[in-house]
């Protein structure tokens, strides 16, 4: 691949890794010595422990898992047992506690005879599945239950499904038998492919007795490990071939769904909204040849030429595509889904690089569908509470890091929480020499105006409501004009939580309901930050109205979702600006023009000629509804155009 785990990419920065591991340790106490031990690591950096223990009990066994890692320094412990027959027939399955910071759950699956019961929180439902595989499991953690469910999986001569019981159908499949190296010992794995535990393709590497050797997975979204203890010095050899895999899931994805025109098209009578404050023009013709937009004006005027194909789009909106500036897509299964929704540009800002890198690279080169990536690497200052593997303590360990991410492609530098003032300095510096700009969260040890002095260009999740530290928030966006300073607000994230807490969200409910079984499970187990939920949705319009009122003074804003659901949470964030008081057009421009502004890629954000043909075709025109932003029918990626419905099926998404 050529490209570099971040793990290795930091290795010649002073990083500090296995801190939230040993604060475990002491945590939970020295482990029985017929325990099973995984370590667990979130973007590459040691979080915790996983601790397993199994016992022989009456016709059968006994297996319990204590789970526990921190996270940003936010306590992330669950508890499971599972008892199953001694033929592994599972019998009982009981979770409770945290997947991620922001994800709960609270589980019992019983088994008997072919019917499931599944308690869920408060609610119960029963199914009765005679004649299938079943085995219950709830999301990726504990570790422990999908190292039985693959025993499982093998002991039933490896059936093609296997009912959950809570989220729906699991499949495993064999991708690779390999020979690994464990201290001087030649060990064979099994390496699987896992899908329907989590929304997204696990991979997991096993023994051929069935212990679990490790597994690759997603916690709330962002990429997750678990090894075996005696295998770490194997984890970055795991996640190369996990990159090697995911690049040739991509390759498939593009014969799976490939563009219904690749070569250039005529889209012929829709309205076109370009973009700019020009007034939108009705009945157009817009022409794309390769990966341009070749002229687009009034259907009386501009002609169809001959050559190439035309699309009848009469009654239809056409827009620009959609840019959202702050995401994590941290797997393949995404690139579809921001396709089928409209985002043809996405800003991932803190991810695994090889990952990341790889995927960019397989998209610019067209082999497969998916947003134009544009990357921001993620810096963190060092200890128990650090996010990501980059990590600088100093001047010079910030610069290094800048430097190699320059080096991998990176446009941008994400400064993180525990970054120190003088660092963060030194970073921004050298991200400006170096022709980057910088963006990020204010750090713990500075006010959003002091961030503003050491070189920030553009900040995520400003505490509007918070009045930032003390600072009137009119005083603060007279800062940001002065600096052309850019907003991040990020409010669709903040209303997925506050949903979880009862906040009054409905229109956000028909998308959810949309989603694949694992994603939706994901998604309703998001943990409100409120008990509150009036208090809440009334700091959520308050964040809005700040907003608002900062674009009236002239600050740049852009539309970001920090994960949330592809797509469908960058049209609510579009959504909640016009309920702030934006008009549908400002909206727009937050994730159109105005990111294509900021990122210096002038020849995006409209639908002009000569411009990258990256276009939306909706059935609805949003600046009458703005929600008309969630009607595409066709998408238009870099010269390529899409059937929405397509990529949704193709995504496991539910019609409409």
């Amino acid at each position: 691949m050529g490209h570099r785990h971040p793990r290795l990419a930091a290795a010649y920065l002073t990083c500090v890794v296995g801190i939230g591991a040993a604060v475990w340790v002491s945590a939970q106490g020295t482990p029985p010595a017929d325990a099973t031990v995984f370590r667990l690591y979130l973007l590459g950096h040691e979080v915790g422990l996983e601790t397993d223990t199994q016992s022989l009990v009456a016709g059968g066994r006994h297996f319990a898992s204590t789970f526990a890692y921190s996270d940003r320094g936010a306590s992330v412990r669950l508890t499971a047992s599972l008892d199953a027959g001694v033929d592994l027939a599972p019998r009982h399955l009981v979770v409770r506690g945290q997947t991620s910071r922001d994800g709960a759950v609270d589980s019992e699956v019983t088994v008997n005879a072919g019917r499931v019961r599944v308690r869920d929180g408060q609610n119960t439902t029963e199914a009765d599945l005679s004649g299938k595989a079943i085995f219950p499991i709830d999301g990726y953690a504990p570790i422990g239950v999908q190292e039985q469910l693959i025993r499982y999986w093998r002991s039933r001569g490896r059936p093609a499904e296997i009912a959950s019981g809570t989220a729906g159908a699991i499949t495993i499949t064999s991708r690779a038998d390999e020979q690994v190296d464990i201290r001087g010992k030649t060990v064979p794995l099994e390496r699987l492919a896992i899908d329907g535990a989590v929304w997204g393709r696990e991979t997991a590497w096993v023994e051929p007795g069935g212990n679990l050797a490790a597994l690759t997975t997603w916690a709330g979204g962002l990429p997750f490990e678990a090894v075996r203890e005696g295998y770490q010095s194997r984890l970055d050899p795991f996640l190369e071939e996990v990159i090697r895999d995911r690049i040739f899931d991509l390759d498939r994805l593009a014969e799976d769904a490939p563009p219904d025109q690749a070569a250039g098209v005529a889209l012929v009578g829709a309205t076109v909204i370009d973009g700019t404050r020009r007034p939108p023009i009705p009945n157009a013709t817009v022409i794309i040849r390769g990966d341009r937009i070749d002229g687009v004006g009034p259907s009386s005027r501009v002609r169809p030429p001959a050559d190439l194909p035309t699309v009848d789009v009469h009654g239809m909106t056409i827009i620009a595509g959609l840019w959202d500036m702050h995401a994590h897509m941290s797997q393949i299964d995404w690139a579809p889904v921001y396709l089928a929704s409209g985002v043809t540009t996405v800003r991932d800002v803190g991810g695994e690089m090889a990952f990341l890198t790889g995927v960019r690279d397989a998209i610019a080169a067209g082999a497969a569908p998916g947003p134009r990536m544009l990357l921001a690497g993620l810096i963190d200052g060092p200890g128990p509470q650090a996010f990501g593997a980059v990590l600088a303590g100093t001047a010079d360990e910030g610069r290094q890091a800048v430097r190699h991410y320059k080096d991998e492609g990176f446009r941008q530098i994400d400064i993180y929480s525990h970054v120190t003032p003088a660092v963060a300095k030194a970073i921004a510096a050298d991200a400006h020499r170096l022709g980057m700009s910088v963006t990020g969260h204010v750090p713990d040890g500075m006010t959003a105006e002091q961030a503003l002095d050491v070189g920030f260009d553009q900040i995520e999740q400003v505490p509007i409501d918070a009045g930032s530290n003390g600072t009137a928030w009119s005083t603060l966006v007279a800062l940001f004009v002065r600096h052309r300073t850019v907003l991040d607000p990020t409010v669709s994230w903040n209303e997925l939580v506050q949903r979880a807490a009862g906040s009054p969200v409905s229109s956000v409910q028909p998308r959810v309901t949309r989603l694949p079984p694992s994603l939706a499970r994901m998604i309703g187990g998001l943990t409100g930050t409120s008990s509150d939920a009036a208090a809440a949705h009334a700091r959520l319009l308050d964040t809005l109205h700040g907003v608002r009122s900062a674009l009236a003074l002239g600050v740049k804003v852009v539309a970001g979702t920090d994960q949330g659901v592809p797509g469908f949470s960058l049209q609510r964030e579009l959504e909640l600006y016009v309920e702030g008081g934006m008009s549908p057009l400002e909206a727009l421009q937050t994730a159109t023009s105005v990111p294509a502004q900021i990122m210096k890629l002038d020849d995006s954000g409209t639908v002009e000629g000569g411009k990258r043909a990256d276009l939306v075709v909706l059935t609805g025109n949003p600046l009458d509804n703005i929600a008309n932003i969630g009607t595409a029918k066709w998408v238009v990626a870099n010269g390529k155009l899409y059937d929405c419905a397509k990529l949704w099926r193709g995504a496991g998404f539910k019609d409409k």
